[in-house]
């Protein structure tokens, strides 16, 4: 508002007194005719300029659209197969959302909400050697990501109820003072869901119906270093006192968590960051929400007398810790997970060893240089770093509680004849461990809000089988089989700009 006028009739009075000006210089006065058809057709014009202007839903709220865009070329190599794939980078996603906030008149305190979406297509976490678009269709061309209300204050903190982050999701992220996970972090995103190729069997037929996130995942994801993700439910994130921050959470479906973060400068010369978070895990159905014990014919007794599939029961510990020497530039970073595996079905369940699902573990060091560099100084911080990570029993074995498994790999751990083409009897797979080293250069270019950046990863897969089957072991003595795979080795280049 300007003096009590509308945008309409600011516009109206702003064209009549044109109209009123021109008529002095061009033509002899004359008595304004502003009625008629001039004004009608302003009117129509007026009124065809607000139905084409984005706008807000009310003048009490303050909305703000943000989001990224991050693009990259994908050159990878499976040990037989190489490809170039154009992907949307999952290390950090392209995404859009929306925020918006309003004042609700006691102290401090905001009301707000979040809305944040992201498109599927090329998505580098779902592709493999046979989809270079998008492996899951069934995601559908936009995920939603977060989608909550909130009151916030910051002298008391901030209440969120709604699809949002529990407080371990990006632990091993966030701390990181170097902002460089956006690049890279610990979990394979470039190519986690490609098939494992056997050594010596170089078609397409010879791949293994595994992929890597398979033997690389929590118990809980797809992943080995973010087992969390966002959840429906209802969580509270404390405000940031001395570097220090808190959070904890409860959701569907009797799922908790709760985590403490730390970023803060020592001096003039430190930047240190560190977490540490916590998830007990008890949704029987994952991130779908189950609503209970999952339940159902087995043996097929209808209710009340049906027999419960399993009670879930998934723990999860996770960290890093970062710090940076400001005047060199140099620094460290480190993060490790811990999943653990309790499910039911899941103890002492193992198909010939009789044991239960392994602990999960994982940890990540990387070394480097950030800084202004040479002619590169003008446009923002250059950097430059390598990092070593190893996974252990990342299988990621359990029920998804509708009688299917977590990830490919059943409680019982059993692999069917085949799974691997260089292993033709039934086996269990009792362990695995993946190792990756990587080097990476990122450039800032701040002055446009972007990345340009250039990673190159190699990894090395393993499992460990086991079988009694009576063709290998005619005593039944449980026996070692032996299962090699092809390493991995992949680089990709491209970039991200936020707005």
């Amino acid at each position: 508002m300007s003096g009590g006028l509308s945008l309409r009739h600011r516009v109206l009075v702003a064209t009549a007194a044109a109209a009123l000006m021109g008529s002095f210089v061009h033509e002899p006065v004359k008595a304004a005719d502003l009625g008629g058809d001039c004004c009608a057709d302003l009117e129509d014009r007026v009124a065809e300029l607000e139905a084409t202007t984005a706008r807000k839903g009310n003048k009490k709220v303050t909305l703000t659209l943000y989001g990224q865009v991050n693009r990259a070329a994908l050159f990878w190599d499976d040990g037989a197969e190489k490809n170039t794939y154009v992907v949307d980078n999952n290390y950090e996603s392209s995404r859009f959302g929306v925020k918006g906030n309003a004042k609700t008149g006691y102290g401090d305190w905001l009301a707000g909400y979040r809305l944040e979406v992201e498109p599927t297509g090329a998505n580098s976490a779902r592709l493999d050697q046979f989809d270079d678009d998008n492996a899951d269709d069934s995601v559908g061309p936009l995920f939603v990501r977060h989608s909550y209300m909130y009151l916030s204050s910051k002298k008391y903190g901030e209440v969120r109820l709604g699809l949002t982050a529990t407080p371990i999701y990006n632990i091993t992220k966030d701390t990181n003072v170097t902002e460089l996970e956006d690049t890279m972090h610990g979990d394979n995103r470039m190519m986690q869901s490609f098939f494992l190729r056997p050594e010596g069997f170089d078609s397409a037929e010879g791949l293994s119906t595994l992929r890597w996130q398979s033997i690389s995942r929590c118990y809980s994801s797809s992943n080995a270093f973010v087992c969390s993700t966002r959840r429906n439910g209802a969580a509270y994130w404390s405000p940031t006192v001395a570097g220090f921050s808190a959070s904890a959470g409860w959701y569907e479906d009797d799922d908790w968590g709760a985590a403490i973060r730390y970023k803060n400068e020592w001096g003039e010369n430190w930047e240190v960051g560190a977490g540490f978070g916590y998830e007990d895990f008890r949704d029987e159905r994952l991130q779908n929400g189950g609503g209970g014990v999952a339940s159902g014919a087995n043996p097929p007794f209808p209710p009340p007398n049906n027999v419960t599939f399993f009670q879930r029961d998934i723990q999860e510990y996770g960290g890093s810790a970062s710090i940076k020497h400001k005047p060199t530039g140099l620094f460290a970073y480190s993060a490790f997970m811990w999943s653990d595996q309790g499910d039911s079905n899941t103890i002492n369940a193992g198909f010939y060893t009789g044991t239960s699902a392994p602990l999960m573990n994982s940890w990540d060091m990387n070394f480097g240089i950030q800084r202004k560099l040479g002619f590169l100084s003008s446009l923002g911080d250059t950097s430059f770093w390598g990092g070593y990570e190893e996974i252990h029993n990342g299988l990621g074995a359990g029920s998804n509680g509708d009688g299917g498994n977590l990830g490919q790999i059943p409680a019982n751990r059993f692999l069917k004849a085949g799974t691997f083409a260089n292993v033709q009897v039934p086996t269990e797979i009792t362990s695995a461990e993946v190792t990756r080293w990587s080097l990476a250069f990122d450039q800032a270019i701040d002055s446009a809000n972007m990345h340009l950046y250039a990673v190159y990863q190699h990894l090395t897969p393993e499992v460990d089988l086991v079988t009694r089957d009576p063709s290998v072991s005619p005593n039944g003595k449980l026996k070692r089989v032996d299962a090699p795979l092809d390493d991995f080795d992949l680089f990709y280049t491209g970039g991200r700009i936020y707005f």
